[in-house]
């Protein structure tokens, strides 16, 4: 049954609680991967929340309104380490960084996850908008006024060996009062094969 249509075919026909079971197996044989992944190689992270302090921080066009820090964040109740964001009056806030990329790294992805901070009274028609860029080209987009974590796992393809500018940057697309956006523990992670 190498025909994937075959084998989704034959997934539908189970009960839903042998799907349940086959999710967790598939879950299984993931991980099992990931564990063979790490132990043919070094796992590789940059943190931008450790980092933060080398972190370039600035105004699209006027910083008037921007408020930029590291603190932790509460989003829907929990509490993370997180780079505060709140976007200018006009124009986008922007936080930008250097990061080495090491040679040889692999299986390259940014992990993050975005929210608007509890306490915030943003109007349902008032969104920010959340974008990643790597050395000016935008890789990812999201726009929201959602006040839960959203999670994102985005795959770089990042040449190894060489410095990237890395920028996170929020918007206000509407109104600017309430948009306390946040990026929660941001951080690129790789694989640098064994020797």
């Amino acid at each position: 049954m190498n025909d994937l249509s075959e084998l989704i075919d034959q997934i539908k026909k189970l009960s839903p609680e042998n799907q349940a079971r086959l999710a967790d197996h598939v879950a299984f044989l993931q991980w099992q991967e990931a564990q063979a992944q790490t132990k043919t190689g070094q796992g590789w992270s940059f943190s931008f929340i450790e980092r933060f302090k080398e972190a370039a921080v600035y105004a699209s066009e006027r910083p008037a309104g921007m408020d930029v820090k590291l603190a932790p964040a509460v989003v829907g109740g929990e509490s993370r380490p997180a780079l505060w964001a709140h976007p200018p009056l006009t124009g986008q806030t922007v936080i930008e960084y250097h990061v080495p990329i090491p040679r040889q790294l692999g299986q390259i992805q940014l992990r993050l996850a975005i929210g608007i901070r509890d306490g915030a009274d943003i109007d349902a028609d008032n969104l920010v908008a959340f974008s990643v860029k790597v050395n000016g080209a935008r890789v990812w987009g999201r726009q929201s006024n959602a006040q839960s974590w959203q999670e994102a796992a985005i795959p770089l393809d990042l040449s190894s060996g060489d410095m990237v500018r890395i920028a996170f940057c929020t918007e206000a697309l509407n109104n600017h009062q309430w948009t306390w956006a946040v990026w929660g523990e941001p951080e690129v992670s790789g694989v640098i094969p064994a020797q």
